[in-house]
């Protein structure tokens, strides 16, 4: 059998990244396995990911700006070429690796590769962090194989029937379902 080959895609703060990395750092501990990080020009991974010296692809996309200012305004009018060329620079990426699986840690460098995956019959999973799960996340979870939390409230936002959640107590941790 082949080496399996991993997406992990996610970025634009810390709160992406670093769990990307992780995810990242325990399959490369596994035999036969390939990772490669998807993140995006404009986050922290832009800087983290060269100076890590792991394989890695950065597109040319930025969240949509929500707030009202001549630079949020300048930034959503170049957001559709951005897309355009993301998602062409996503599908070549695909065809290249030939990805067994998709990891998406969340924020907009992880939306394409997700949505890559789910038009391609990839299986994929999204990996959330945060107690509130972001526009990624609730988009993409309905077609996950599984959504992994870390806290079991964010199951009620969204569209999956099996949720993962870690709880530590008196130092024990323990992995529930919900079916």
């Amino acid at each position: 059998m082949g080496k399996l080959t991993f997406i992990i895609a996610g970025g634009g703060t810390g709160g992406h990244l670093f769990p990307a990395l992780a995810i990242g750092s325990e399959l490369n501990n596994q035999a036969n396995v390939n990772v490669h990080y998807v993140g995006s020009k404009f986050g922290m991974e832009a800087e983290k990911l060269p100076a890590m010296d792991v394989e890695h692809t950065l597109l040319p996309i930025r969240g949509l700006q929500r707030s009202f200012s001549l630079q949020s305004l300048g930034r959503n009018i170049l957001l559709p070429g951005r897309l355009l060329s993301s998602k062409l620079k996503t599908q070549r990426l695909f065809e290249q690796l030939k990805p067994d699986a998709v990891i998406g840690t969340g924020g907009y460098a992880s939306a394409l590769p997700l949505y890559t995956a789910s038009k391609n019959d990839i299986p994929y999973f999204i990996q959330e962090q945060n107690s509130y799960p972001g526009i990624t996340t609730r988009h993409f979870s309905e077609g996950a194989e599984a959504v992994f939390t870390a806290f079991e409230d964010v199951s009620k936002y969204l569209k999956k029937k099996t949720f993962f959640w870690q709880e530590t107590q008196l130092g024990k941790t323990l992995y529930m379902g919900i079916a």
